[in-house]
């Protein structure tokens, strides 16, 4: 049996209610108060400058700041540059041409900020090329002190060599041939002729330029017999037209020229270094910046 004089069962108060506890309400609205603080910083996070979320108009190949790097722009630059339709372009070659479009557009909005005016083609290229300008001047304004100059050319020395002169022979051995045994032979004075080495054509007409027999030869096997001294021969080299030997017959390397001869160029190649450098990291300084946003088929 109820007792009748028992309390009518009740729900369990809420925090909210002005009856309950002082220290309740005060945890409530402090938990409460944590979580939109948590929401703002969230919605900062995902739309600070900087950042890639936003999407990008299907016109658009980028946004830098707000403005449109219209992807029409860039498919004819893709196409004028280098001469394939924009769908036969490489991967790398559209990054190379959105990567200059977005240089492009970071140094004129810096040269609005200097105070320069943007209306028309003309000017933007002249925008950037004060930008660029402003770079140079900076870095041409500072002489470089000789001990710097010395440093730099003992650095670079292949720079101011003379173009070496090479003469060559050069034989492929017949397929299934010992073309080590050939190779032996040949440093032992035998003729390739007696040998059954047929001549390859590419570089058996006297003294040429060091340039012109790696054009000839290949970059890896000039880069292998450029070392060897006057009658020497390689080792056999393998390729997929048979198996390489090639005797030197006379070597002359590249000589270097003297400091004080090459200063004059020293000092022109250390100023262009130190612009290019200069450049690199006004531009990394420009991007970190801004807030550029690049299509998702783009990135």
């Amino acid at each position: 049996m109820t007792d009748p004089i028992a309390s009518p069962a009740t729900s369990a108060p809420s925090v909210w209610d002005i009856h309950q506890p002082v220290g309740r309400r005060s945890l409530a609205l402090a938990a409460a108060g944590a979580l939109i603080g948590l929401a703002i910083a969230g919605y900062g996070l995902f739309t600070a400058q900087g950042t890639r979320t936003a999407i990008v108009p299907a016109e658009d190949a980028a946004l830098i700041n707000n403005v449109p790097l219209l992807r029409a722009d860039m498919i004819a630059q893709v196409t004028a540059l280098y001469g394939v339709p924009y769908a036969q372009a490489t991967p790398a070659q559209r990054h190379n041409v959105l990567e200059d479009m977005i240089r492009e557009e970071l140094y004129v909005q810096r040269g609005v900020e200097m105070g320069l005016t943007n209306d028309d083609t003309d000017v933007r290229a002249a925008l950037i090329q004060a930008t660029e300008g402003q770079i140079a001047q900076d870095a041409m304004t500072a002489k470089p002190a000789e001990d710097e100059l010395v440093r730099w050319y003992a650095g670079h020395k292949d720079r101011y060599a003379g173009e070496g002169m090479i003469a060559l022979h050069e034989w492929i051995a017949p397929r299934g041939s010992d073309a080590a045994q050939a190779v032996a032979a040949l440093r032992r004075g035998a003729t390739a002729q007696w040998l059954g080495l047929k001549t390859s054509g590419r570089v058996d007409d006297g003294d040429e330029f060091y340039f012109a027999a790696e054009e000839h030869l290949g970059k890896a096997l000039f880069t292998l017999v450029r070392r060897l001294p006057d009658g020497a021969v390689s080792d056999p080299v393998a390729a997929p037209d048979g198996v390489h030997i090639v005797q030197v017959v006379a070597n002359r390397p590249p000589q270097p020229t003297p400091y004080a001869k090459a200063r004059d160029q020293v000092l022109n190649d250390f100023l262009a270094d130190k612009v290019a450098r200069l450049q690199d990291g006004n531009r990394t300084f420009l991007k970190k910046r801004a807030d550029i946003k690049i299509a998702s088929d783009l990135q």
